[in-house]
């Protein structure tokens, strides 16, 4: 993006365009079909916003900003009392929002913790059934199989191990 700056401290960037249009020229569509190019859209927002109803403006003008620019034009159109009810709402609903937000990051947050301590847990799990498999060899303890160990507890695989490796030194 290539950026130029000029000598009063105005900066241009590529991606922002400017566009000055005289709109008592613009010419309305006499046809009602709904209007997409963005540029002819604001035109005519511009132009009819007064002079038509929310629906009316909504079925030419079907970019979804537009539902939000003709909000914005009913809310400067309301009383003081009107106005701060509508603000009061959008608080609440922008309160609503940021309170949801928090909770989805920290239930994230919450969820990353647990599968850490989870993925912990399992490693530590299997490291133990590694040793006490390997002990049992030694010890040549037939009693204890695979599945036995994988259904013990972590505090159980730690019991049989400090077991085996005293019948290990019994043994030598």
């Amino acid at each position: 993006m290539a950026n130029r700056i000029y000598s009063d401290g105005w900066c241009n960037h590529d991606c922002l365009q400017v566009h000055i249009f005289e709109l008592p020229k613009y010419v309305i569509p006499s046809n009602n079909e709904p209007i997409i190019d963005s540029v002819e859209a604001w035109l005519y927002f511009f132009r009819r916003a007064a002079t038509l109803t929310r629906e009316e403006l909504l079925q030419r003008l079907p970019d979804p900003i537009f539902a939000e620019a003709v909000g914005v034009l009913e809310m400067i159109a309301k009383t003081p009392e009107e106005r701060r009810v509508y603000d009061d709402r959008l608080k609440a609903e922008r309160d609503e929002w940021a309170r949801t937000e928090q909770a989805r990051l920290e239930g994230i947050e919450q969820g990353i913790e647990q599968g850490i301590e989870q993925g912990i847990e399992q490693g530590q799990r299997t490291e133990r059934i590694r040793v006490v498999r390997m002990l049992r060899d030694l010890v040549g303890d037939l009693a204890l199989s695979d599945k036995d160990l994988t259904d013990l507890t972590l505090d159980d695989l730690a019991k049989t191990e400090t077991e085996l490796q005293r019948r290990l030194r019994e043994r030598t």
